[in-house]
Parts: C-alpha cells; structure tokens; sequence
C-alpha cells in the first residue's frame, strides 16, 4: 500500500496549528506550575488552553442560547468550541483533519504502521460497525447530562462554580505526571494507531461524532463527477475513512472529513472536487487548498469575532487563581456526578 499524497495547505494548517497547540500547553505549564508552588509565574494563562476543555464549551453553548449571555469563566472555550462547530458544519468534518492536534498525531501513526507495514489494519465489518458507535455513546451521555438531566440553572451554577474556574488546572495535574493506567492506556492508543489508522478518532472520539453529524448537513462536500470518473478506484484506495469514494456522488458520510487526500489521489482534473450541491463543473475555487482555507476562515472569524468584542480572557483575577491554585486539593473544587461544590 502506497502512503497517499497530502494536500499541502491542509498539512500547512495542521503543522501550524499543532505548533500553536504545544506553544499553549508550555505556557500554561510555566503559568500553573508557580501558582501551584505557590509562587507568582512570570507568563499569564494562555486562553486557548481552554481548546482542551470540550465539555465546558458544550455546556457554554447551551448557556448562551438559554440567557444570550457568554460564560465569563470561559468565553475562549466557548468561541472556539462554536468555531470548531461552523466549520464543520459547512465544509463538512474539516476540524478533525484540519485543526485537531491529535489527528494529526493520529494520521502521521497510521503513515508510519504504513511505511512498516506496508497496510493498515481494518477490522471485519461485524466488529467496525459496532466499535464505531462507541464514540456516538460517549457523545450521548455528555450531550444527555448537559441538554436534559441538568436545568439551566444547574448548567450556570456549574460554569461558576469553584470547580469549573480553576478546570484547566485540575486537567493539568491529572496527567502531569500521568498515573501509570494513563500511561497504558495512551501507550495502546498509539501502538494500536500504528496498526490501525485512526484508532482513536474512528471509535472513540465523542467530539468527532458531533462534528461528523454536523458535517452530513454540511453543502460543501467532496462531490464525483460520474462522467469523467475513470472507475481507477484510487480515491477509495487512499481513504482513511474506508469510504468506497469511487461509488459516491456525494460523500455524504459521518466519517468524510475532508481531507481532500481522494481529490488530491484523483488522476483525471476536476473529477473529485469540493463543491456545494448544485455545483457543476472545475470551479477553481472548489479545490483542495481553497477548501481548506474556507473552512480556517470560519474558525478563525468566530474567534476573531470573540477577541474583538472583548470575550476572550476570562474573568478570574490573577489573584484569585493564585489563591484557589494554591488550596487546589479542597473538598470545594470537586464534582460528584456532575455536581459542582459551592461555597456558600
């Protein structure tokens, strides 16, 4: 099996946003570690540490569309869990190919269990369909808990509660250092990310089962044209989501997340293309590098448009993470099934 080609603004956006992301995570390391020694660090917190904080952008969300408010504590999270939503929603799935950090980790494991290999390992239908829910389970609890078990209230009193403000913190000393069951379990995700592509994202990832189910309502998809369709089978050869692409008019798929590596693999010019519905035709602006700069566009215009209105730092004081940073192993910053402690 040859390792397929990768669209190179696509692979641009990936590196530069996978550097971003370790550039966040060192600065939020020098930022937390002198709090937690008691000590005043000579950074500030990075705000798009909370990128890592899915669940609090979900509940974020439900909270702006209940009051019309944005949650004070963590409006980054929020504008960047709506941004990660729009372009998903309409060049379909792109973050996960696109902006995550762990795709891409991801897809260079597969590429490497490829280069070793010579293929990558697909597990028999009776067991690839049902592994593939798993990921649609783990979404439904989170989504089941914060859209109908909690109130809004209960949502507006968890995203204030001590717990919640000092969340990123908690995240950070729970895998620095990693336990040793951290440690095995992450070990198996890439070992067995080597051996099958994307182990984790295919079966797991609860935050790519929600943008792949916003990306089937998606008007830009890779789109066939039956007529100069050569029937060579490349784009399906390439496809890391095993999509059987030389049969499809539309990928309309959960698993799509164009990528683009089909279009790139295709050998006949304008056969595979991105392309709203009732597009027909070469369309320049259908290509994969225009598409991927589509989809950056509107990432990067939902959180432009948070900075600019003021709605990117949170409003914890420097001093009140210092001192909550400082008291992290109370009894008050912990939540029992998904109950946050209050200080009253």
């Amino acid at each position: 099996m040859k390792l397929p080609r990768i669209p190179k603004t696509r692979r641009t956006i990936q590196w530069v946003t996978a550097v971003i992301t370790v550039a966040i995570g060192v600065q939020f390391t020098l930022w937390v570690v002198p709090h937690l020694e008691g000590r005043w660090p000579s950074v500030s917190r990075p705000p798009g540490v909370e990128a890592f904080l899915p669940i609090d952008g979900m509940m974020g969300l439900r909270h702006l569309l209940h009051t019309g408010a944005i949650d004070p504590i963590h409006p980054a999270g929020l504008a960047i869990f709506i941004g990660i939503c729009l372009m998903s929603v309409v060049v379909a799935k792109s973050f996960c190919s696109h902006v995550c950090p762990v795709g891409l980790v991801s897809e260079l494991l597969g590429r490497l269990g490829i280069r070793i290999t010579g293929r990558t390992l697909t597990p028999p239908k009776w067991l690839d369909i049902p592994l593939r829910g798993l990921k649609y389970l783990l979404l439904g609890f989170f989504a089941w808990a914060i859209w109908w078990v909690m109130s809004p209230q209960e949502v507006a009193a968890f995203l204030s509660s001590p717990y919640a403000k000092i969340v990123d913190a908690k995240m950070w000393a729970f895998f620095a250092p990693p336990s040793r069951l951290t440690v095995a379990v992450v070990g198996v995700l890439i070992v067995g990310s080597v051996f099958i592509r994307d182990l984790w994202c295919r079966y797991l990832c609860p935050y790519g089962a929600l943008v792949g189910l916003l990306g089937f309502l998606a008007p830009l998809k890779v789109t066939r044209d039956a007529d100069l369709c050569t029937d060579c089978h490349e784009c399906s050869k390439v496809c890391p989501a095993r999509l059987p692409v030389h049969g499809m008019h539309r990928v309309a798929s959960v698993e799509c997340t164009s990528c683009q590596d089909c279009v790139v693999a295709c050998p006949v010019d304008g056969c595979l293309a991105t392309r709203p519905p009732l597009a027909a035709g070469r369309s320049r602006w259908m290509r994969p590098a225009v598409a991927s700069l589509v989809a950056i566009a509107l990432y990067l215009a939902v959180v432009g448009g948070f900075r600019l209105t003021g709605h990117w730092h949170t409003s914890v004081t420097e001093a009140e993470y210092h001192r909550r940073l400082s008291e992290i192993n109370s009894p008050v910053y912990s939540h029992v099934g998904g109950q946050a402690m209050t200080e009253e």
